[in-house]
């Protein structure tokens, strides 16, 4: 317990150095803006109907959540997040997009409390992004999955983008051939390994499948562009064109660490 509250003071103390900045929820915002694309595209490819409801689960300070609501005009969204911080600047972005109020809300609730933030309600899809990595144990992510499951209708979806221990090894790997440090797991955060996350889905989904679109992405940035950086004597920043132009490069190997399960609910 002592662990979540320090990590949810992580959260609400970013919340306020970035208002209204979209480097509230990581500093690359162009593997933000590449997350929420990736989500879009995926959320299109499902067969759900028009109409239907998305939970966003740990949703921060809703940029995500607006950006991919604006995309996706038939669909409904419910995001959740621990931070109020968060909320509230969610809550403050959405007044500033009328048009999306009647299909959007924000409100403030845990993952592990799913129960009491949306009663009885269940979606069509659910959605976590980098938000079962700031779980405090393995006991807690298996419980979450389980909690998310049971928001989801029959044969409906979850979207999982959460970071894994395969990809930051195999990046760390490949620094370590071109003379960079590793760069460590955060303090904050527990990334799963594959296998762990299967197991604690498998009771719950029938098609558990992993997608590594952050791959090439990585690769170019933690590695190309790190070590370019280490040879001219620079510090890496992360708004350097190089990020742009690597969010366009196709899916490649499994250099990161952040990585997208797409699973779709038993029918029974």
């Amino acid at each position: 317990m002592a662990q979540r509250e320090e990590v949810k003071k992580y959260w609400d103390e970013r919340a306020r150095k970035f208002l209204n900045n979209q480097a509230a929820t990581t500093d690359d915002v162009h593997l933000r803006e590449l997350e929420i694309r990736t989500i879009k595209t995926r959320l299109k490819s499902l067969d759900v109907p028009d109409e239907s409801v998305i939970l966003d689960v740990g949703c921060g300070d809703g940029y995500s959540t607006i950006k991919v609501a604006q995309e996706l005009p038939n669909f409904k969204f419910v995001g959740i997040d621990y931070s109020e911080h968060m909320v509230a600047i969610a809550n403050q972005r959405l007044m500033d997009q009328p048009d999306l109020k009647s299909r959007i809300s924000f409100s403030i609730g845990s993952v592990l409390e799913l129960d009491k933030v949306s009663r009885d309600l269940v979606f069509d899809v659910a959605i976590s992004d980098r938000c079962l990595i700031n779980l405090d144990s393995a006991e807690e992510q298996s419980l979450a999955i389980s909690l998310i499951a049971s928001r989801i209708k029959p044969a409906g979806y979850y979207i999982a983008i959460e970071n894994f221990v395969e990809g930051q090894s195999n990046m760390n790997n490949a620094r370590r051939e071109v003379g960079l440090p590793e760069i460590p797991v955060r303090w904050h955060n527990l990334y799963f390994k594959e296998g762990d996350f299967a197991h604690y889905a498998e009771p719950y989904f029938d098609d558990i499948v992993f997608k590594d679109f952050s791959s090439s992405y990585y690769f170019a940035t933690r590695v190309i562009y790190s070590a370019m950086c280490k040879m001219r004597g620079e510090e890496p920043d992360y708004d350097h064109e190089i990020h742009r132009l690597a969010v366009n490069l196709p899916w490649v190997g499994q250099f990161s660490p952040v990585r997208m399960v797409v699973l779709r609910r038993k029918s029974s």
